[in-house]
């Protein structure tokens, strides 16, 4: 079940007083923050505080955590000194200009007009879209390039984006229309590259789902707008990702894009009457996800022995085919030429 402030619960107590404090004092911009500690307090409790905050709280995106420091007075009473990328006065006029972006397309998309799936899928194409990938955002000799992309700015100033600030929008939507939603953080495997990653889980009709935009906008040039990770279940996401997260289990599959379209297929008989249908319908574009021990090859040769029949008994002219696929989740779109 996913709650409000998500991270927050999973902290200790002295943690949960930290953070509070820390939140509060960060929200009023302060440059000292006391917090009801003495002695030492560890880097290990610290990391795991400020983690916590900055996922729960995707608005604080003008804390520098790199910068953060802790300072004690003679007594031995420890205070947070925190860094800020931008002034007070700067960030209340990001904070006025992302309220309306956020307002305007909550209005736009009709967001407040559907249901919880619906309000998803319409943040999810939103993004596809309209936010590109941003491949130098990691660039550290373009400072503000890597702030905002790691961030909310990168998408509502920007349009640009990596995971983190891509994972943080999409809470920051959704929480807006009253959908619950969590950033997580961990690690991608694709091609045999581990590497840090941002997605999300979200709650529909009571049920916890991960979703990872970022990798559904990768493909979107090349197929339109793709939903490989829309509400999938941990055994299918874990194929591909990794957190130390204390999660959510998602175990559900109802709310899968492929499940709600009705092409989500456990055996060769669905499937093959399953295409049948779409290319005597005249679709030129059929999409669907195969779950089960049929390989790509074995779809292909089905495609193309339909396609063959359909030659034969209609003496039309044969015509050929063109695919793309994410054999990892069993995801496969077939372009009739």
């Amino acid at each position: 079940m996913i709650v409000d402030r998500y991270y927050y619960h999973q902290l200790n107590k002295r943690e949960r007083a930290i953070y509070k404090l820390f939140y509060n004092g960060v929200m009023s911009h302060q440059e000292i923050i006391p917090i009801p500690v003495r002695g030492e307090f560890s880097q290990e409790s610290s990391e795991r505080i400020f983690m916590a905050m900055t996922r729960d709280n995707p608005l604080i995106y003008f804390l520098n955590q790199s910068a953060c420091s802790t300072a004690s007075d003679m007594f031995g009473r420890l205070a947070i000194c925190p860094q800020y990328f931008f002034t007070k006065e700067k960030v209340k006029e990001y904070n006025r200009k992302i309220e309306k972006v956020v307002n305007e397309l909550a209005g736009q998309l009709h967001l407040l007009e559907c249901n919880d799936y619906e309000k998803e899928l319409r943040v999810h194409d939103w993004i596809c879209q309209n936010v590109e990938y941003d491949y130098e955002g990691a660039d550290k000799d373009k400072v503000s390039r890597v702030i905002a992309s790691h961030n909310i700015l990168g998408v509502f100033a920007h349009h640009k984006a990596q995971c983190e600030g891509i994972a943080k929008a999409v809470k920051v939507l959704l929480n807006a229309v009253d959908v619950k939603c969590i950033v997580v953080t961990g690690d991608s495997i694709k091609s045999g590259q581990c590497v840090p990653h941002a997605w999300n889980i979200v709650d529909i009709g009571g049920e916890p789902y991960q979703l990872d935009v970022t990798w559904d906008i990768g493909a979107v040039k090349a197929r339109k707008i793709i939903y490989d990770y829309f509400n999938l279940t941990d055994s299918l996401m874990n194929l591909e990702h990794r957190s130390e997260n204390i999660l959510p289990k998602c175990n559900k599959s109802s709310a899968n894009y492929f499940v709600k379209a009705k092409c989500d297929f456990h055996t060769r008989y669905g499937l093959s009457k399953h295409i049948q249908k779409q290319i005597e319908q005249g679709k030129k574009e059929i999409f669907f996800r195969m779950n089960g021990m049929l390989k790509k090859e074995n779809i292909i040769d089905m495609v193309d022995a339909i396609l063959r029949q359909k030659h034969q008994s209609t003496e039309t002219t044969r015509v050929g085919f063109s695919y793309s696929s994410n054999e990892k989740i069993g995801v496969y779109y077939i372009r009739i030429n």
